[in-house]
Parts: C-alpha cells; structure tokens; sequence
C-alpha cells in the first residue's frame, strides 16, 4: 500500500492573492511576488494603474499602460523559476508514494535525483545493476525535503520539454539539450555547460547585489547625516535660546536692581523737597492769614519780621537740588536699543551693531550746523509718527512732521534730537513725558512734541 506524504502543507509558499501554492509565480517591481492569473485578475479590478496587493507599489510602467492587453503585459514580468521548482518539487513529494517504475503500486521508500522518480526497494536494487543508471544518486523520501529537490531540479529543453537541458546557449539564452545543441546551436559560438555558466552568472549577480547593498548603505548613511543635521540644528537653537533666558533673566534682575537703587536715591531727594514744599505752604498759609485777619497797624507791625523769615526760605528754597528727569543715572534709551537687540535675535538675523549694556549715560553734545549724528539701524522704511516716537533715539536727525504747528517757523529746518523726554519741559514747569528736545541747525533749540496730546511734530530726515 503506498505511504502518504510527510511533508507538511504549510511548507508550500502561497501566493498573498489566492492563498495557494504559487502558479507560474510572478516577480513585481516591489519583489513581492504573485501567481500571473492573480496579478491579471487584480490590474482588471483595480485598473492598470493599481498597486501590489501587498505594498501598493506600481505593478506595471506608465509608458506601457494602454500599449498592450494585460496577459501580456503581466507575462513580460520575470516569473520566478527558484519559487516555481519549489511548488513542483512540493507537488512531487506530496500525495501517494507510489513506484514510478514498476506496475504493482508498491510504495516509493526512495527517489532517484537523476531519473527524477519514485521507486520502491525493489527497483532500488534494479537500478543499482543497470550500468546506464548505477551512479544514480537516491535519497530516501522520508529524508528528502522540497528545498534539497528544488535545489537539484533539472531544467528542460526550452524546444524538447522531456528532455533535460544540458548547456545554454549564450548567444541565443537559451537552455537547450545535446540533441538541439549539435543541430540548431551548431554554429552558436557560446554554448556551455551549465553548471560552468551558472556560476559565472551567480558572480556577475553577486557583483550587482553588493554594488546595490553598497548604494544602499550609502543612501543609509546620507539619510542618518541628514537627520542627524537637523538634530545638531535643534539642539543648537534650543541651547541658544537657553543661554539667551538666562542672559535675559540676568538683565531683567540688573536693570530691576538699578531702577531700584536710581529709585531708592530719587525718593530720598523727593523726601527732602517735599520738607520744603510743606515748609513753604505752611508759610504762604500763614501769609495768607495776615492778609486777611490783621489790620493795617498789626500789619505794619509785623512785616520787618515777616518780609525777613519769607526772605530767608526764598534763599534757602534757591539753594535746595532741584530734581530734574536729566540727574537720573539710568537711561531709557539703553532699554530700547536692549529691545531692539532682543528682536533682531527672535527674527535670526544677525545684528548690524554691538549689543548695547546698560551704563551711565552722558549728556548730549549740541549738534553743529554740520549736522553730524549718531545715526541709528532703521530698517527699509522710515516709522512716522507713532511707530517713530517709539525708536526714536538721543542724535537722530530730524524736520518738521506732518503735525508742525504754524507758530515754530519754517518747515524746512534741520535738527538733532538732544533730549528725551525734554530737559526744557522740566525746566518750565510741564511734564516732559512725550516731549523731546531739538537742537536746530539754526542754533535755537526748543521742546517738541512726540505723542503729547496725539501730535508727532518731527519725521526723521
């Protein structure tokens, strides 16, 4: 009775289309492969632009869709003979073992690597006294796996399908038989064994596969550069910024720390002009009193005494410090430009001038009629108005604006900006906040306003 097969179903490679053992098995642009009748059947579903059923990758070229029907198209693509052996060296050893040669349907215990049978112990020994076939090499079927058939499988005659392909022909590419090689391949000045051509064609392959294992490596090792660049670039930037919140902390606590201290020195003058201001209406009241309640005699009576206490707080009052914007030692300007510094790192450009510090401000040198000054970075066009009263800088040359009231003369005077806020301003009495002081190329210098009750008298030149 005939042993069944040992070899397992799931050894058999499916096709991930069908799900059954590969027929006639296709290789895809992607590598994946897929039986040719599943690869038709899928383009006719999914149209011929469609994609392996596994990746999605392009099955056929775009310049060929349209050219030609898809069985042929599909049957151009290389059909993958080392997958296609293993299916039939599977088929072969699955089933019924049964003596190929004799006619008693007597089990198979061997296989003959050469004859390409099934045989029982019986034609074992048959085979062994044939001259023909005793160097046969047999292999028991229990031991015999599809892997070890397929590795052994013998081609055929691309013209005689039962006969076995001894040499290929190189000019034609063509496996062929002694029969065809000593008739049509005659005069084909390539043809070899193939054992000889197959290992030269198994180095030219290898030779392919480590340049294309070569590229890849270097496609690898591009990729990793490029992301690695970006990660040095993030983590340059991050550090950037790390060490410009600490240096930005640093600075917030300095500047707190000198407006404090600016602060702590100004309250104590204001402590000691307020004494004087309260001495000096307390004295005015008191004047004010006399006026009203004492008669002309009470009067006369007390103003020796009187016009000399008022006259010694007049002079006493003349000698006080008078607190004026300009004794302060910090500079507002120095904020702003430390602003400006600030926005040209946020907007990575590179800055056009030295990072300004905060120091002790000097006092402005009247412009020449030259009208030599400090110029300050602006960027393509000139602020006006608000946009200007904001940047506006101690040096900056300026005309009359589009607010220059009539009673300031011409418009077409030139000056430079001496003060800000006005040092005139506090001079008379007014708030100079908003106010800022020109020095004229005329020689004249007066205050101007910068935002004060909404008016911009001055434009940059």
């Amino acid at each position: 009775m005939a042993a069944a097969s040992t070899t397992s179903s799931s050894e058999l490679p499916e096709c991930p289309v069908c799900h059954d053992g590969y027929k006639e098995p296709k290789i895809l642009p992607c590598t994946h492969l897929a039986c040719k009748k599943c690869v038709v059947s899928w383009l006719q579903k999914a149209g011929v632009k469609g994609g392996c059923p596994l990746c999605r990758a392009p099955i056929l070229p775009s310049t060929s869709r349209g050219q030609l029907d898809l069985d042929t198209l599909v049957n151009d693509l290389p059909t993958d003979l080392a997958t296609m052996a293993l299916v039939d060296s599977h088929k072969v050893l699955s089933g019924q073992h049964v003596c190929m040669v004799c006619d008693n349907n007597i089990a198979a215990t061997s296989f003959c690597l050469q004859c390409d049978v099934k045989i029982c112990k019986a034609c074992i020994r048959t085979h062994k006294n044939i001259p023909l076939t005793r160097k046969h090499v047999i292999e028991d079927l229990n031991k015999l796996s599809p892997q070890r058939l397929a590795e052994i499988n013998r081609a055929t005659c691309n013209v005689h399908d039962d006969r076995p392909a001894e040499v290929y022909c190189s000019t034609h590419q063509e496996l062929i038989c002694m029969l065809c090689a000593t008739t049509n391949h005659r005069s084909c000045a390539e043809v070899k064994a193939i054992p000889d051509v197959a290992t030269e064609k198994r180095r030219e392959l290898e030779q392919q596969a480590q340049r294309l294992r070569d590229r890849a490596t270097a496609l690898a090792t591009e990729i990793q550069e490029v992301t690695n660049t970006f990660k040095v670039m993030r983590k340059k930037a991050n550090d950037t910024f790390d060490d410009l919140e600490q240096c930005l902390k640093k600075r917030r606590q300095k500047v707190n720390e000198l407006i404090q201290a600016e602060e702590d020195a100004a309250m104590t003058s204001l402590a000691e002009l307020e004494k004087w201001r309260a001495a000096l209406a307390l004295n005015a009241a008191s004047v004010g009193n006399v006026l009203l309640s004492a008669s002309g005699g009470s009067l006369l009576g007390m103003m020796k005494g009187l016009t000399s206490r008022l006259d010694d707080l007049e002079s006493q009052t003349g000698t006080t410090r008078k607190m004026e914007v300009k004794d302060l030692t910090l500079d507002l300007q120095k904020l702003d430009q430390l602003r400006a510094d600030i926005a040209s790192v946020g907007q990575m450009t590179k800055p056009t001038t030295t990072p300004t510090t905060l120091q002790q401000p000097t006092q402005p040198s009247p412009a020449t009629s030259t009208g030599t000054s400090a110029t300050t970075p602006r960027t393509a066009y000139k602020p006006r108005k608000a946009a200007l009263a904001k940047v506006l800088k101690v040096g900056d040359r300026v005309k009359p604006g589009p607010d220059w009231p009539s009673l300031y003369g011409s418009k077409d005077k030139k000056g430079t900006v001496t003060a800000i806020p006005s040092r005139l301003a506090v001079q008379f009495f007014w708030d100079p906040h908003g106010m800022v002081d020109v020095q004229w190329d005329g020689g004249d210098e007066d205050r101007h306003s910068m935002g004060r009750d909404g008016r911009y008298h001055l434009d940059l030149l």
